[in-house]
């Protein structure tokens, strides 16, 4: 079993009976709460990404990128070295290096803010930087099909919303394939063939002709369906303020889900080590 956005939230308005427009509107936030949930519960190392940048003399903040959820290891490269810095909390480095005027080779890194790192003490010359961390995937409520218009008026632009003048629905495109033609991020609701949207920021209009079906699966959809189903619906019942039992009930499946997904993710990570020869981490 595996879940579309589509698919995973008709199934969550199915369990709960519940189509009232308010509660549709925040299917996107019941799911992801919930991938957010299983991602701080679960390591799931195989998430890990590197990036290479920069720092500049002087400057003692490196931007984070923008799926960063946390970090594996930052290091610097100093006269062909490389120097691995010691993750710390920022009060930490503001104690080490009360004065940002004093520079030197950096030895130790904080998150500054959810977009950037500061660094201690401040770099005293220019670093090429090396950052490994754990990404933040796709969200499954983010996934896109192709939307097709006609009798277009105006030119629709990337990244604005579209709204349809009949079922009031929105959405933003995410890229422009042609005139007639572009993606969108799958709204919450269904577009009417027919109906005519706009575009709120070239003000462009066109007629629904068709949309594409909704194929898009991501690892947890696919991989840990049950972990998202039952967690959505802990999510949705929370909004509802419903039934403590269901509460529970929901709750409960979504711990047994998670405890498979941990093994999962063991077990990947356990084939990793045999392959780089490493010896297996014992399981809790």
């Amino acid at each position: 079993m595996s879940y579309t956005y589509t698919e995973l939230k008709s199934a969550i308005q199915d369990y709960t009976d519940n189509n009232e427009t308010s509660f549709v509107s925040n299917l996107n936030r019941f799911i992801q709460s919930t991938e957010q949930r299983i991602f701080s519960t679960v390591d799931l190392e195989f998430f890990r990404k590197n990036v290479s940048g920069s720092i500049t003399s002087g400057n003692q903040f490196l931007a984070t990128p923008t799926d960063y959820l946390a970090s594996f290891s930052l290091s610097i490269t100093s006269s062909s070295n490389k120097i691995f810095l010691l993750q710390k909390d920022v009060n930490y480095l503001q104690e080490f290096n009360p004065n940002s005027s004093t520079t030197g080779i950096p030895r130790y890194y904080a998150a500054y803010d959810h977009q950037t790192f500061i660094l201690a003490p401040t770099p005293n010359a220019n670093f090429d930087t090396e950052l490994h961390y754990y990404y933040r995937p796709t969200s499954l409520s983010e996934s896109t099909f192709s939307l097709t218009v006609s009798s277009v008026s105006g030119t629709f632009v990337a990244g604005e919303t579209i709204t349809g003048g009949t079922s009031a629905e929105s959405t933003t495109i995410s890229s422009i394939t042609s005139a007639t033609e572009f993606v969108v991020i799958i709204p919450t609701g269904t577009f009417t063939v027919g109906e005519t949207v706009t575009g709120g920021t070239s003000g462009a209009t066109g007629v629904v002709v068709s949309t594409s079906a909704d194929t898009t699966k991501t690892f947890l959809s696919e991989n840990a369906p049950n972990a998202m189903l039952y967690g959505s619906l802990f999510e949705a019942y929370t909004y509802m303020k419903g039934e403590q039992d269901m509460m529970n009930l929901y709750n409960g499946r979504f711990g047994e889900a998670i405890s498979r997904v941990k093994d999962l993710a063991e077990a990947r990570e356990n084939s990793d080590a045999y392959r780089r020869g490493l010896p297996d981490r014992a399981r809790t």
